[in-house]
């Protein structure tokens, strides 16, 4: 959806649902998470064989340095919990998580692509991170958005 009418996706998957129904044609920018990418070649490999054949726009991977992660902390309130946190944690499970979900676990210690549609396109590790901005810079940021497309829109 344009973004000049003030519509935007619900979430950055839906935005790549979008792009994977439409292609380029219907998305030819849009910008999502790394394991949106290895789960779309996972589950479509044919597909994916052929966009990379055929398609006049192929998918590229950018990892902007530094770089931020999307961050989903798990807190245990009941101690019977914390098993459930080692189990995340485990080499096994962050293993799983990586190779059938892109997922590369805490700070891109995991990322060595067994893929081989994914070996040339992903790198193995990711080094230079930034902490995501507190909500005060956050809510900063968004305000200062909204003026400057505020002030676009009294310029038309």
């Amino acid at each position: 959806m344009p973004f000049r009418k003030g519509l935007h996706q619900p979430s950055s998957g839906k935005l790549f649902d979008d792009y994977v129904a439409g292609g380029a044609g219907a998305q030819p920018l849009t910008v999502g998470y790394e394991n949106q990418l290895v789960e779309w070649v996972l589950q479509d490999a044919e597909r994916w064989k052929r966009l990379e054949a055929n398609a006049p726009a192929k998918p590229v991977i950018l990892y902007p340095q530094p770089t931020v992660f999307s961050a989903h902390p798990l807190i245990s309130i009941e101690r019977q919990a914390d098993d459930l946190i080692d189990a995340l944690m485990s080499d096994s499970l962050l293993e799983m998580a990586w190779e059938d979900h892109g997922f590369r676990g805490p700070l891109g210690t995991i990322g060595k692509a067994r893929v081989a549609l994914l070996q040339s396109r992903l790198i193995e590790r990711i080094d230079a991170v930034l902490p995501m901005p507190d909500a005060p810079v956050m809510l900063a940021l968004l305000d200062r958005l909204a003026a400057s497309r505020a002030s676009a829109a009294s310029h038309r």
